[in-house]
This record gives C-alpha cells, sequence and structure tokens, in this order.
C-alpha cells in the first residue's frame, strides 16, 4: 500500500517584524536628550570690560546675574595683579602647590572671614582644573559656583580643629563681601565652567 502524501506546510508570505528595532517618537526623544546631555552647553555671552572697570567688577556681575560669579578672560595677562593690589586672596595654577587642597581651604575662608575676593588665575590652564576644589571638600565647587555655601553657615563645615578661634563662630565673618573670581588667558574657556559664570573680557 502506497504512502500517504503529507500535505506542505503553509508559510506566511507577511514578513515578520523584528521586535526592539522600532524607532518610535517616545525613543527618539529619550536619544535626542541623551544626545543633549552629553553635548557641552554653549558658550555664555561675553562682556567686555576695562582694566578700571574691575573695581565694579562685583555689581556688574550681580547686575546680570547674582546667582553667579565672575570668569574673567585676561589675554593680557593683567587681571591677576590688579587684584594682587586690591588685597585680594590669589592663588595661581602656575605656581606649584599654590592650588593644593590646604592652601585653597585656607585661602577661602580667610576670603570669607575678612570678606575680599578668593581669585583662582588658572592662566593657559584648562579652567576645568577649578575642580580641584572639591578636593578641598565633595562638591564645594558647585557650593561655591551656585552661592549655596554662604548659606546656613555653610562655609563652617570647611574649619579645622587647629584652625584659630576666630574662625569657627560666624559673628567673625565679613561673607557679604566675599566674592569669587576665575581667571583665564585662554579666550575660548572650556563652557562646562563658563556656563555656570557670568563671562567678562578685559579690553
Amino acid at each position: 500500500m502506497p504512502p500517504k502524501k503529507v500535505p506542505a506546510s503553509k508559510t506566511s508570505s507577511k514578513p515578520v517584524k523584528s521586535k526592539g528595532t522600532t524607532n518610535t517618537p517616545a525613543k527618539k526623544a529619550e536619544n535626542k536628550k541623551a544626545e543633549a546631555a552629553a553635548a557641552p552647553p554653549p558658550m555664555p555671552p561675553v562682556t567686555t570690560i576695562s582694566l578700571k572697570g574691575l573695581s565694579k567688577l562685583t555689581e556688574e556681575a550681580n547686575t546680570k546675574d547674582p546667582k553667579k560669579w565672575p570668569l574673567i578672560i585676561d589675554l593680557q595677562g593683567n587681571v591677576a595683579t590688579f587684584f594682587k593690589y586690591r588685597d585680594a586672596n590669589v592663588l595661581q595654577a602656575e605656581l606649584p602647590g599654590d592650588l593644593s587642597a590646604d592652601k585653597v581651604r585656607r585661602a577661602l575662608i580667610g576670603a570669607l572671614r575678612f570678606g575680599k575676593p578668593l581669585v583662582l588665575d588658572m592662566a593657559s590652564h584648562d579652567i576645568r582644573e577649578v575642580e580641584m576644589v572639591n578636593d578641598v571638600q565633595a562638591n564645594l565647587l558647585d557650593s561655591l559656583l551656585n552661592k549655596t555655601l554662604l548659606e546656613d553657615e555653610r562655609y563652617l563645615t570647611l574649619v579645622k580643629d587647629e584652625d584659630e578661634k576666630e574662625y569657627h563662630n560666624s559673628a567673625y565673618y565679613a561673607t557679604e563681601r566675599f566674592g569669587f573670581v576665575v581667571i583665564t588667558t585662554n579666550p575660548s574657556p572650556n563652557t562646562l565652567i563658563a556656563a555656570k559664570m557670568t563671562c567678562f573680557q578685559v579690553e
């Protein structure tokens, strides 16, 4: 007896969609968001100021944005000298050890106590190197740049036991006159820092 023929299986003529490859609107939006987060922020507006005009730098910066400190683009390299004659605490990246954690801490609490500017002269160095401030205390740079360090006497957390007793009492501080300035000779500074500051260029 001859064997029975088995009918051929029917195959669908429709193409099979691959799961997980559909680029939905939500997925596109997520991709754009990730790309935006990875891209550096644009360079903020830069205001021209004279060397003499630096005497009113704090007022100028506060007028533009009271929540930000000034970044100065100094192509001639004269601004650090200007601040030295203004009794500011000036630290220079070009000097070995000038930006050590202990020296930065002492210069910062001294500027806070006596109500004067702390100036970081980065010269031709990448201004992102100011992140070394975080060696003093975690996230210190952010709290310094957004001025939250001045709130609720948070600056007292920078004081150590060996510091003079006056540093342990907020009554001895003149924080209302404190200022923070970053100087660079780079005409196109790193925007990750520049975007968090009010930018000036000395003419």
